[in-house]
């Protein structure tokens, strides 16, 4: 027994390190397709004015810096890898159509952050911090907390946009990039019903079991992994047939990735997520971790939890207490 346990560790630490770095490869690859595409965007930004083209490139500038932060690249390598899965043969226009979803995801992550009301990401200011300073170092009238929301929704919107412009632009048949595009729009605005539920939930700060993993099936399972893989495979021309297969792995999959996501949320190192030290917690997330906390705690460790959860100026001390009442409950 202790043999055959000795040879699933091994064959499972194997099949990690080559997905690690079948990942990693791919990284390289399509970073250099961003940096181009962004260089090209820079070089050529819309303005009808010198003043207003300064403007303009200055945010592909931060698009780009934002967008190239050290990331994992998963949901760009699920529409390379889909179009893989299915037989697809074209490299560099497969490439692009995965940078596209990059780029959606950094919109996505631009005003997901002003709506967290996070100041970093990867370690960097976030996009409306970002503002909020350019504003002030430039000495502009009025409030620069406004200003940096504002343009957060703004720079958002542009890098959403020219996400889809891309696939747009790509060099498939027509009909596959009709598809394609009607797939990511979709895809896109359930995730925006997904995060609307989300928030309600935060704001109600009561939620099941069952409400979580809706949640989780509404956001992450669509957007992260089927909505990608999806992508990919209609690139390639697949059948109905193969996205219901692909379905099979990634709603299951992107629950998964979800729950991981939020104990790393929890107890995470943000050098290595990417998220600031109990981000979570300071928003008062809902997540399965807390639920449970709740639910199976102590009168006293419930009546705790409560008061540090979702609390703003929480200090890191009182998330240490969080994250022992949430392990002593199990």
């Amino acid at each position: 027994m202790v043999r055959i346990n000795k040879i699933v560790t091994k064959t499972k630490s194997k099949k990690a390190a080559d997905a690690k770095a079948t990942l990693e490869n791919f990284v390289s690859k399509i970073e250099k397709e961003l940096d181009s595409y962004f260089s090209n965007e820079i070089t050529y930004a819309f303005g009808v004015s010198p003043k207003e083209k300064k403007l303009s490139s200055h945010i592909w500038n931060h698009i780009k810096e934002h967008n190239l932060r050290p990331a994992k690249r998963l949901r760009g390598s699920f529409v390379y890898y889909g179009y893989k899965l299915i037989g697809g043969k074209k490299e560099k226009d497969i490439l692009r159509a995965a940078m596209s979803i990059e780029l959606i995801h950094t919109a996505l992550l631009m005003h997901d952050d002003f709506m967290d009301q996070d100041d970093t990401r990867r370690g960097l200011p976030t996009t409306h911090e970002h503002y909020k300073t350019y504003h002030e170092d430039n000495k502009f009238r009025f409030n620069s907390l406004h200003y940096g929301e504002s343009m957060t929704v703004n720079v958002g919107d542009i890098a959403l946009l020219a996400g889809h412009e891309i696939i747009g632009k790509s060099n498939f048949d027509s009909e596959k990039k009709l598809n394609a595009l009607n797939r990511t729009l979709r895809g896109i605005v359930n995730t925006g019903f997904g995060q609307a539920y989300d928030i309600t939930l935060e704001g109600k700060g009561i939620a099941s079991e069952k409400d979580i993993t809706d949640l989780h099936l509404a956001k992450t399972a669509i957007y992260t992994y089927e909505n990608p893989l999806h992508i990919g495979a209609i690139l390639a021309g697949s059948k109905q047939k193969d996205l219901e297969l692909i379905s099979k792995y990634a709603i299951p999959g992107g629950v998964a990735f979800q729950l991981q996501d939020d104990i790393l949320g929890l107890y995470g190192d943000p050098i290595k997520t990417g998220k600031p030290a109990h981000s979570d917690l300071r928003q008062g997330k809902m997540t399965l971790l807390i639920i449970k906390a709740l639910e199976l705690g102590s009168k006293t460790q419930q009546k705790r939890l409560k008061e540090i959860w979702g609390k703003r100026n929480l200090t890191e001390a009182e998330a240490n207490e969080a994250r022992k009442i949430v392990r002593d409950t199990g």
